[in-house]
């Protein structure tokens, strides 16, 4: 049975007093009370109305030291973390003693800019190509575009992943990227502005290696020059020829002194 609304009329008593009657239900039960003044009727139905409606809700009326804004707060985690089975507690419990916050909460802008000092130095020192620098500075400052005013500490995996392919780069563009960025955050991470690298979470793609066409000669095909620049001139061109067909150099051209002491059957050049 619903629980009707309750009305407050005057009442006349059997006296000829007259008093103020609060009438309603409350679970079921009919309740009918009479008070000398329309505040006191007006104090109880109020009193009487929240108690309907714990009653036919699961609201609860309890005394508790939180502001309103916590109570809701709390409301809202317990509602987040009801589906995975444990404890509000427990996920407080696990926050505190695994989450650890920057030791410096660094802009991003200006740690972009005294990461690029430092790359500069390097340049200057010729640890680092011209055409290195510029694609860093380049990439630096897409990021930047994208998260003005934000710390190196909010940079999370997905918004770095939309950074990474936004414009559906090719694997190496996206591979290089990310090796950009990657660095920036290990020298972000060295120096305590972040607690992880977000990267980690975001592995290279893999690139498949063309391999090489050139044709590799046999023991039978390798020993036969050997053989032939052994009896010629004492065989002083054998060191020459071990560097050419074991260490892979090719030369344009060879001393004159060997000049016309070898074919050219196999690829070798003429010296």
């Amino acid at each position: 049975m619903r629980n009707q609304a309750f009305r407050i009329r005057r009442f006349k008593n059997r006296n000829g007093v007259f008093s103020w009657r609060i009438d309603g239900r409350l679970g079921g039960i009919r309740l009918r009370r009479n008070f000398r003044t329309p505040e006191e009727a007006a104090a109880e139905k109020a009193a009487l109305e929240i108690k309907a409606l714990q009653t036919a809700s699961s609201l609860r009326a309890i005394t508790t030291c939180l502001t309103e804004d916590q109570v809701r707060d709390a409301e809202a985690a317990f509602r987040r973390v009801a589906e995975h089975g444990r404890s509000l507690s427990s996920w407080v419990d696990f926050a505190l003693a695994n989450y650890r916050e920057p030791a410096h909460r660094k802009l991003l802008a200006e740690a972009v800019t005294q990461f690029v000092a430092a790359k500069q130095h390097e340049h200057e020192q010729d640890l680092l190509s011209e055409a290195h620098l510029v694609r860093l500075r380049r990439q630096l400052n897409r990021l930047q575009l994208h998260f003005p005013g934000a710390t190196v500490a909010e940079l999370t995996a997905p918004q770095l992943v939309d950074i990474l392919s936004g414009d559906w780069p090719r694997v190496r563009l996206f591979n290089n990227r990310r090796g950009i960025i990657s660095t920036f955050l290990k020298y972000a991470l060295q120096r305590d502005w972040i607690t992880e690298n977000p990267l980690v979470k975001i592995p290279a793609h893999r690139m498949r290696r063309r391999r090489s066409a050139a044709r590799t000669l046999t023991a039978q095909q390798a020993e036969e020059p050997m053989t032939y620049v052994e009896q010629q001139q004492g065989g002083c061109a054998v060191p020459f020829f071990a560097l050419c067909l074991f260490a892979g150099i090719r030369p344009v051209s060879a001393p004159a002194r060997f000049s016309g002491c070898g074919p050219s059957t196999y690829g070798w050049p003429r010296i």
